[in-house]
This record gives C-alpha cells, sequence and structure tokens, in this order.
C-alpha cells in the first residue's frame, strides 16, 4: 500500500491510450467522449501508458498528481483524503478520472483514478508493485477498506 510522498511531482509527458492515436478521439461504452488533450482524458491516458510501471510502488499520491500534472501533491492519500482539496463523497460511483481513497492498516492510506465505469488505475495493483487496472474500486485494495472519492484536478 502507499507510504509517505519521498518526491515532488515533476515534468509529466502524456499519452496517447492504447489503441488511440494522438489527436484523436477515445471512447468507452458508457463513458462520455472527450476529446485527446482534456486534462480528465490526459490523467487516464497516463495511467494506461505506465501500465506495469513498478516505480511508483508505495507512491500512490505522487502517481496521481503526476496523471493530473497537479501542482498540489499531498504527503500520503490519508492527508489528500482530509484536506480541503476537493468535496469528498461517499456515495455513488466514482466519476472518471476522479481520486478514489481507500483506507489501509498503513498509516498513508491508498489513492487511485476512477474509469467512471466501477474500475479504478491504481500503483500497487500487483504483487510486484505495478500499475495496473482493478474492474471493481470497493475490492480493488486488498485489506482495504472503500473511503470515498473527489473529483479529480490538476
Amino acid at each position: 500500500m502507499c507510504l509517505a510522498l519521498t518526491a515532488s511531482a515533476s515534468g509529466v509527458a502524456s499519452a496517447a491510450a492504447e489503441g488511440t492515436a494522438a489527436g484523436t478521439q477515445r471512447s468507452a461504452v458508457s463513458a462520455p467522449v472527450l476529446p485527446q488533450g482534456s486534462p480528465v482524458i490526459e490523467a487516464m491516458d497516463w495511467f494506461v501508458a505506465h501500465k506495469g510501471d513498478t516505480s511508483y510502488h508505495g507512491r500512490c499520491e505522487y502517481a496521481v498528481a503526476a496523471a493530473w500534472q497537479r501542482h498540489i501533491v499531498h504527503y500520503s492519500a490519508k492527508t489528500h483524503w482530509t484536506s480541503d482539496d476537493g468535496a469528498q463523497h461517499t456515495t455513488g460511483t466514482p466519476p472518471i478520472a476522479s481520486f478514489v481513497f481507500w483506507k489501509t492498516s498503513r498509516p498513508y492510506w491508498h489513492v487511485g483514478l476512477s474509469d467512471g465505469r466501477g474500475g479504478v488505475w491504481m500503483t500497487d495493483a500487483s504483487d510486484n508493485g505495478a500499475i495496473g487496472f482493478k474492474s471493481n474500486y470497493k475490492t480493488a485494495v486488498s485489506g482495504g477498506t472503500y473511503v470515498g472519492w473527489k473529483p479529480g484536478s490538476p
């Protein structure tokens, strides 16, 4: 699960999602069609482009901040959840690219980004700590308890 943030966010390049060409639109069943280059699509594309990357192991807050190219980077997922940085929501399916939070046995908690359809992109999605996708945000974190979501934002 997440450990304390040890680095600050810096230069993140956006990438096109698998199966899409730069400058085109990407859509999914029951998801809004957003123009390539929108902050929401860029945040989601960042996770797709980093699938399998283990360099963010234990640094979930850093990964979601990098995906959104945020100027605000919280110390941990827990401090992000308890901050006044966005309204807390505990009901409803998290919208696309929103921050999704879980309470864990560690003091730092865990955060990922929603796909808007009940799934979530996150660090530590596998035993080796790689970035990956889980199809059910409520049960995505083994031993973790889903807390809620906050709107995604740069």
